[in-house]
């Protein structure tokens, strides 16, 4: 395929995927946002619209492929090797500068705004500008600035803003010495958890000794801006909510394995009477976890719909005799030895009919693979030619992911062999695979 053909090619799959989200927008009864808009209700609209998310795929992955196609290549590499924004972003979210705004929806001149969020006028405008100049905030005047339907995602209220700032903090932190890690031999071989690029930034060369999840614990701050962050993953990686061809109404119980808060689950508990859903996390984060509930969805707390259970799931055996274990971000922190450890308590809890829901970002290879009907399948979804199959760009945040579990717990994301490899390793069995765009549910029973 020439390049002219393929540049024709890829603009066919834009023009589809524009109409196809547009289309996902007025089957849902919602207008197509303006990105001036500061409703903060649509942080969460149609966040878990799977035909809106598979239109955006195709988009983000198409439209940097015809840019990298046509762009000189000096400009494409020199894009890619820049962070500031990150900065910016981080900037912007210690210094409150969102919350600031709120009130003032014509905006803020950067005078008036220097003097409350404690930052020089001069750096301050170029930080928003940086900003605004990728549609995060607006700038409706010369040097004067307001939020827009990026930048309320950054409020203090709003579990994106603590996801953001634990990439740009913890991630960014470990990113930067990422090259030292891999080649200092003394951390370069090892998948230690303590011998992360983010506890090598930390601790220092040769004297990491504990591992991101034992440092969270011991910096409360860092671990409560965790908790609230995965909360914030619940809104990318969408729940067991979105898997419309369970029999929901034969399902009694759930078990959420390392939940976190699990707010992310409510939705799925007031839409099903007849279930029961169990969270298990260490103690610290069970107890948020009540309060969130308590404040949510304090019905189901009361009524015993939803139950929480310390458990340390290297250590313990899950509660006994679930209809589904399930488990969303949670195996991809850990080595396969670590991950087979949890499998094996889980394992031991099950009944004959139980099922293992592992919800994680799936990696796809770059290379389009002979046996795409294999794949299709098993339910993996592959972009359209001349497209990347594993869609490019479209699927950045699983590459993220991937790059942000190296550099943080020394661990990785899997590709659908190795989670089938480790599933059987437990005994257990794949089912099927069910695509969520963003993320993937690989769906377990014993072998």
């Amino acid at each position: 395929m020439s390049g002219k053909t393929e540049v024709q090619a890829l603009l066919r799959i834009i023009n589809q995927a524009t109409q196809d989200a547009l289309a996902a927008y007025a089957n849902s009864g919602e207008d197509v946002p303006s990105l001036s808009s500061v409703d903060e209700t649509s942080v969460l609209t149609m966040a878990n619209n799977l035909h809106l998310k598979r239109a955006v795929r195709l988009l983000e992955g198409a439209c940097e492929q015809l840019c990298a196609t046509l762009a000189p290549p000096g400009q494409s590499i020199v894009d890619r090797s820049q962070t500031p924004v990150s900065n910016c972003l981080r900037a912007a979210i210690h210094a409150g500068i969102a919350d600031v705004l709120r009130g003032h929806p014509e905006g803020m001149h950067v005078k008036d705004l220097s003097p409350l969020v404690k930052i020089e006028e001069g750096k301050l405008c170029r930080i928003l500008r940086t900003l605004a100049t990728r549609h995060c905030f607006k700038e409706v005047d010369v040097d004067t600035f307001a939020n827009n339907r990026l930048s309320v995602a950054l409020l203090k209220n709003s579990p994106i803003m603590n996801l953001a700032d634990l990439y740009a903090t913890e991630v960014g932190n470990g990113g930067n010495v990422l090259y030292e890690h891999l080649s200092d031999p003394r951390s370069n071989g090892s998948y230690h958890p303590a011998k992360s690029p983010l506890m090598y930034a930390l601790k220092g060369p040769g004297n990491e000794t504990v591992g991101f999840f034992d440092w969270l614990r011991s910096t409360p701050d860092r671990e409560k801006n965790f908790n609230t962050g995965m909360t914030g993953v619940g809104t990318l990686m969408g729940s067991l909510a979105l898997l419309e061809g369970l029999p929901w109404d034969k399902i009694s119980t759930v078990c959420d394995i390392g939940s976190g808060v699990g707010a992310y689950a409510i939705p799925l508990v007031q839409q099903n009477v007849n279930l029961k859903y169990t969270l298990c996390d260490m103690p610290a984060t069970i107890d948020q976890a009540r309060e969130v509930w308590t404040k949510e969805f304090p019905s189901a707390v009361e009524s015993g719909k939803v139950a929480f259970s310390y458990l340390n799931f290297f250590e313990e055996v899950a509660p006994a005799g679930q209809d589904i274990y399930y488990m969303r971000a949670i195996l991809h922190s850990w080595t396969d030895d670590q991950a087979l450890g949890i499998l094996n308590n889980i394992r031991a809890a099950m009944k004959r009919t139980s099922r293992v829901f592992i919800h994680d970002h799936l990696i796809q290879s770059s290379a389009r693979v002979k046996n795409v009907t294999a794949h299709a399948q098993l339910g993996v979804d592959t972009a359209p030619e001349p497209m990347l199959p594993n869609f490019g760009s479209g699927k950045k945040r699983t590459f993220n992911m991937d790059m942000s579990m190296l550099i943080t717990c020394n661990s990785k994301e899997r590709t659908l062999p190795e989670m089938i490899t480790l599933g059987r390793r437990a005994g257990l069995k794949l089912v099927k695979v069910w695509d969520l765009v963003e993320t993937s549910i690989v769906e377990l029973e014993f072998e």
